[in-house]
Parts: C-alpha cells; sequence; structure tokens
C-alpha cells in the first residue's frame, strides 16, 4: 500500500490545450487564480459545518442509537459516529479485529492514511478529521480547475460553490472517505483533461478504486480523454489506464488471499446492510412509498429534536432521499447535454449503484452521501447557476440551511447515511 501511494513524476512533455477550451477571461479575479477563492469556499463552509457539528454534539439532546463500532475516544469524535467507528477501528486495530468479515467493506485507501495519522500522535478521529478537510481543499480545486477548463471561470466558482456547501458536504470533514475519494476522482480527470498527464490520472484513478469501488469507472472519463488526445499523445496514452483497475484488483487480491472469496466486499454489503439487486421501477415505487410516511417529518424536521429516538428523522430522510434522486437524476441527464461523454457514463454509472442495490431498510439508504461522489453533478450545477446570481444566491442559501440540518442529524446519532 506504501508503494501505491506514492505517485511518481510523470516524463515531462509539453500541455496540450484542449481544441474545446473555453477562452480565460482578464478580470482581476481570474488573473489572481483560482487558490483565493477555493480558500475561500473551502474555510467558509468547513467553519460552517465544523460550529454546527460541535453545537450539536455538545449542545442538543443525543439520540437514543446503537452503532458498531461506535465512535472513539478523543477529540472529535462526534466526526466519527457511523461508518466512522469502522474507519477509525479498521485503523487502529485492523480489519481481522472490527467485526470480519462486514468489515470487508471498508476499503484499505482512507483507514491507511488514518492508520498513518494515529502513528503521528493523533487519534483516529481527530486525524480523520485532518485527512478530511486537507483532501476536501485539493478536492475543490481540482473541481474549480476542471470546470473553468470545461466550461467557464464563473461555471468554476459556481460549481465549486456548489459541492463546498452542498447539504451532505459536511462528510467532507468527517471520518469518512468522501474526501479523500473525490480528492482522488476529480484530480484523475483533472490529469487527463487539464495536464495531459495520463501516467498521473492513472494513479490517482487507481488509488481512488482502492478508496471506493465506483471509482473502477473513472476508466471512463480517462478512456474518453486518451481516445481524444490520441493524435496528439499517441496511443501510448491508453497503457497507464490499466492502474486504474489495479487499484480494485489489489484489493480484491488481498482479499482472496486472506478470506478465499475476492469479492467479499459485495457479499456482506448483503448480508449486512441488506443490499440487493432490484429493478428500478421497484426502488422507485419503495421509496415514493416510505417517502410519503416520512413526509410529515420532513415538513417540520426541527420536532425531531424533541424526542431521543431517531425514527422520526430516519423518515424525514426518506423524504429528503428522495428530492436528493430527483436532483441526481436531471443533473446526470443533463451532463449528456453539456459534458465530455465520458464524464457523463461516469456520473451515470456512479449514479446508478444505489438505485439498483437497494438496501432491505431504506431503499434509497445513504444516496444523499453517494451524491457526492457523482462529482459531474457539480460541474453541471456550476453550469446551471453561472451567471444568475440570484439563483445561485437562493440556492447556496436553501443547500446550507438544509446541510446544518442534517449535520445535526448526524452529530446527535439520528441519522447515518
Amino acid at each position: 500500500m506504501a508503494r501505491l501511494l506514492t505517485i511518481p513524476r510523470a516524463p515531462s512533455a509539453p500541455r496540450i490545450a484542449p481544441a474545446d477550451a473555453p477562452r480565460r477571461g482578464g478580470s482581476l479575479l481570474e488573473r489572481v487564480g483560482s487558490w483565493p477563492f477555493v480558500l475561500a469556499a473551502w474555510a467558509s463552509s468547513r467553519a460552517l459545518f465544523l460550529v454546527t457539528g460541535a453545537i450539536g454534539a455538545h449542545a442538543l439532546r443525543q439520540a437514543n442509537a446503537v452503532g458498531f463500532p461506535r465512535e472513539p475516544d478523543g477529540i472529535l469524535n462526534y466526526w466519527a459516529h457511523w461508518d466512522g467507528g469502522w474507519f477509525s477501528s479498521i485503523a487502529t486495530q485492523g480489519y481481522g479485529a472490527t467485526l470480519w468479515p462486514a468489515s470487508a467493506n471498508f476499503f484499505p485507501v482512507f483507514p491507511f492514511l488514518v492508520n498513518a495519522g494515529t502513528l503521528l500522535g493523533a487519534g483516529p478521529a481527530l486525524a480523520g478529521v485532518v485527512i478530511s478537510l486537507a483532501a476536501s481543499l485539493l478536492a475543490l480545486w481540482f473541481l474549480y480547475e476542471l470546470a473553468a477548463d470545461l466550461l467557464s471561470p464563473e461555471a468554476a466558482r459556481a460549481a465549486t460553490l456548489a459541492l463546498a456547501f452542498f447539504p451532505t458536504s459536511f462528510f467532507l470533514n468527517a471520518v469518512y472517505s468522501e474526501a479523500i475519494f473525490l480528492a482522488l476522482a476529480i484530480g484523475a480527470v483533472w490529469a487527463a483533461r487539464v495536464r495531459g498527464n495520463f501516467l498521473l490520472a492513472a494513479i490517482l484513478g487507481g488509488l481512488a478504486a482502492d478508496t471506493r469501488n465506483v471509482g473502477i469507472f473513472l476508466l471512463l472519463p480517462l478512456l474518453h480523454e486518451a481516445l481524444r488526445r490520441r493524435h496528439e499523445a499517441g496511443w501510448s496514452a491508453l497503457a497507464p489506464l490499466l492502474i486504474v483497475p489495479a487499484g480494485l484488483l489489489s484489493y480484491m487480491a488481498w482479499l482472496w488471499r486472506w478470506s478465499s472469496h475476492p469479492l467479499l466486499f459485495m457479499t456482506v454489503v448483503h448480508r449486512t446492510w441488506g443490499r440487493t439487486v432490484a429493478d428500478p421501477v421497484t426502488t422507485l415505487r419503495r421509496a415514493w412509498t416510505v417517502a410519503e410516511t416520512g413526509a410529515v417529518w420532513a415538513v417540520h424536521p426541527g420536532r425531531v429534536f424533541a424526542t431521543a429516538s431517531p425514527n422520526p428523522s430516519f423518515g424525514a430522510m426518506e423524504t429528503f432521499n428522495l428530492v436528493f434522486l430527483a436532483l441526481l437524476a436531471v443533473c446526470v441527464l443533463a451532463a449528456f447535454v453539456r459534458l465530455p461523454l465520458g464524464l457523463a457514463l461516469y456520473g451515470a454509472c456512479a449514479a446508478a449503484i444505489p438505485v439498483l442495490t437497494p438496501a432491505s431498510f431504506s431503499p434509497l439508504a445513504s444516496l444523499p452521501r453517494y451524491f457526492l461522489a457523482v462529482f459531474p453533478a457539480f460541474l453541471v450545477l456550476g453550469w446551471l447557476l453561472a451567471g444568475r446570481r440570484l439563483l445561485l444566491a437562493g440556492w447556496l442559501v436553501a443547500s446550507s440551511a438544509l446541510g446544518v440540518l442534517l449535520t445535526l442529524y448526524f452529530t446527535t446519532w439520528r441519522w447515518v447515511a
């Protein structure tokens, strides 16, 4: 794994400007570069969610929810609720000591990094939050640069804000793998599209596939970009792309060695979380039924804090899940209109997974969090919101308000995604 995380320097080559790249403007904001804007968006959004999380953990009534493993002790441990407990336990005790084989569902890159942080003296919760914060900054910068190249600087700013203040972007500072996955996945497409460096793109893509299984779909935009540049970069650009599936295959090889079951991560998803393959019509029918039931709590979301039971908040989330699905569907369809085909196909594949594999207890469980992995959706949002200041402002206010609510649900044990 240590060798895998070391990114070799790519051979020097002249940068190949995309033929369809937009011309950059000359405004002051564009001349000073993207970092000031990205830093401002990152700092303000992270401050909003960090402060909200602290209020929820220390000032609000906690729900009587039982998760396994529980969050570790130490500072910021409320950011390691639910899956964060799994990642923390794997990082400090290993896979075998963390309810094996269910722990096989959690891919190794993020717990490996958390383990490295604990070796420096930090607790797993603190290490996980710091890693996620650093990765989220990189993810926002990669998104900005990619959007500026594909669309326009104005769309890049809107896309960055849309991701930074998205309702579930509080996971980008939690002990979850979302931030590191986004940094690697968007970075891979940025390396191929903006820098024309397919070796770097493949290495980042391979690490992404060893962080989340949907990372394997990065082959689609990277292959599309390699084919688009074949006259400039040559067919040799295709060879490094073999590194992308190698990330997933390396984890499968490890599982094969220790369990004789290379697809164990798929098996435990069914056994532990009740996810099975289903046709999308059945999933949508079930989602509509439970959304109707939870609508009474979604309309009055604050009422859930009056009780110690997590059931009302889970009911409200069934309604919110359907709203997130509708937004995701619109963004994926629009991606085929405005974005390169490879990115649109990646978005469609990543979005289809939670719909085709619903959980038994909730048909759209975790979809608001999985939305983050469909990063082409934020490129689409940037395109749709660019140049519409009132619409962008309204979007950010509504998105941030829902994000505050979901953060309070998460840090008080009222909701898991």
